[in-house]
């Protein structure tokens, strides 16, 4: 996630009654104040019937305020020379914006008001609502939206997770104005609050804005987001996403991920870094790009879901072939897995990785607002800031023995969950070319077929 160089974070930390916890960095060479406010009770509370009510939130508390209403708010905004935005995600609701750094009181001031005092205008509510609806329908034309969500669907069944963060057309018709006050209530408290500051403004000018904001939220104690278990299984499992006209595929694979405090992460990062993580010098870009010609882009991540955090996230390979190599691009894929999971790296893979991971860690901290967003990372997630020199020390000291061990140890060679966006009965005539000579009992077959309508539904 994206850290701006100042940075209000509201986290799930202990309410202290002294007042607000404060990280701070400083730079003087800066122009603009920039800040993003992090709440974190994000769209994995939200209830089954009801998800997308964690991103509502996000985004009308920006459309006026008790003294404003939405155009008087963007107007006084912009004349100072600022901007922001909200969204949300699986645990957080989020706030970024910038403004020149000589009104950095009165945007701050602007902050208060839209945090402690928001309109929650029902004329505004309805616009949002249709609003969303429209962005919603609009992932229909998105084909690794489309795909991503239906492995959601698995991964996460019986969970808001399984939906999109901005929700669903029946979960967005069936929320009210009133579901997002009484969220609002439930969320916006002290407890739920920590500060981080990067600013070329001096510590004690922005500490009296702060405890404003502080005093002005009413108690309460950390609330932290549910954990939710992952539902991987134990053969490949292959959902098409059924559309008839596509051109250009889509092709998503999803195990088990890790978590930021996990501490084999360095090894895997390296590992994956040589295997699908790096374009240009990963053996997927290589091979099924370069070699083959069989898809425009391919990758793969452990940040399928964004940034690591306390909930076990998807390692995910990702391509976009045309779709006359669809299964091909597949097959290959799961080939070069398993000489991945049972092989590891060779030594001029892992040299490049350790060099190109060394020599560009330090590039982390080159900022004030990158530094702080180690900071805020460590702060929220228990995770170790390392200096250069023993994140080098980390990295030089990984070795293949080790990585078989700890691939063998995080992933498995079958337990797939594959989304495919294309035609399905196309997908089934490459499946039935592609394993002709493989017993039926063996084959990969299409386990579900879904409508893009079924998914945004």
């Amino acid at each position: 996630m994206k850290r701006l160089s100042l940075i209000l974070i509201l986290v799930a930390a202990e309410c202290v009654s002294a007042g607000p916890k404060l990280l701070y960095e400083e730079d003087p060479t800066l122009l603009t104040t920039t800040i993003e406010i992090v709440v974190q009770s994000g769209s994995s509370e939200d209830p089954m019937d009801k998800t997308g009510v964690a991103n509502m939130i996000a985004e009308i508390l920006l459309r006026g305020t008790a003294t404003k209403d939405r155009a008087l708010f963007q107007s006084t905004l912009e004349r100072m020379g600022g901007s922001i935005g909200g969204a949300a995600s699986h645990d957080t609701i989020e706030f970024s914006g910038e403004v020149i750094k000589e009104n950095t009181d009165a945007f701050l001031d602007l902050v208060v008001e839209f945090l402690t005092k928001p309109a929650f205008n029902e004329k505004e509510f309805k616009s949002l609502v249709q609003e969303n609806l429209a962005a919603i329908q609009h992932i229909k034309n998105v084909n690794t939206r489309l795909g991503g969500l239906a492995l959601r669907r698995e991964v996460f069944a019986g969970t808001p997770l399984e939906r999109p963060t901005q929700g669903t057309r029946k979960t967005l018709k069936a929320i009210q104005l009133k579901d997002l006050k009484e969220r609002y209530k439930s969320s916006f408290h002290k407890g739920n609050f920590l500060f981080a500051v990067a600013s070329p403004l001096k510590k004690s000018q922005i500490e009296k804005k702060l405890e404003s904001i502080w005093t002005a939220l009413p108690d309460g104690k950390a609330t932290p987001s549910p954990l939710v278990s992952l539902k991987i299984p134990t053969e490949p499992k292959l959902i098409v996403v059924n559309k008839p006209r596509t051109s250009s595929g889509s092709v998503l694979m999803a195990q088990a991920g890790i978590v930021a405090q996990e501490p084999d992460r360095y090894d895997l990062y390296l590992g994956n870094f040589s295997f699908g993580g790096e374009p240009l010098v990963s053996r997927l870009f290589n091979v099924v790009r370069a070699a083959l010609g069989w898809t425009y882009s391919i990758g793969s991540t452990y940040q399928a879901m964004g940034s690591l955090s306390k909930q076990k996230g998807l390692y995910m390979v990702y391509t976009t072939p045309s779709v006359e190599f669809t299964t091909k691009s597949l097959f290959k894929i799961l080939n070069m897995w398993d000489s991945y999971l049972e092989g590891g790296l060779k030594k001029d893979e892992i040299d490049v990785a350790q060099d190109s991971l060394v020599n560009s860690y330090p590039f982390g901290f080159d900022s004030a607002n990158k530094r702080l967003g180690w900071k805020v990372m460590s702060e929220l997630y228990d995770v170790p800031i390392l200096s250069p020199s023993e994140y080098e020390s980390k990295v030089r000291g990984i070795g293949n023995n080790e990585l078989v061990k700890l691939l063998k140890k995080h992933h498995t060679q079958r337990g797939w969950i594959i989304s495919v966006v294309a035609d399905a009965k196309v997908i089934q005539k490459q499946l039935d070319q592609e394993q002709k000579s493989i017993p039926a009992e063996k084959r990969l077959k299409i386990a579900k077929v879904l409508r893009p309508d079924q998914i945004i539904e």
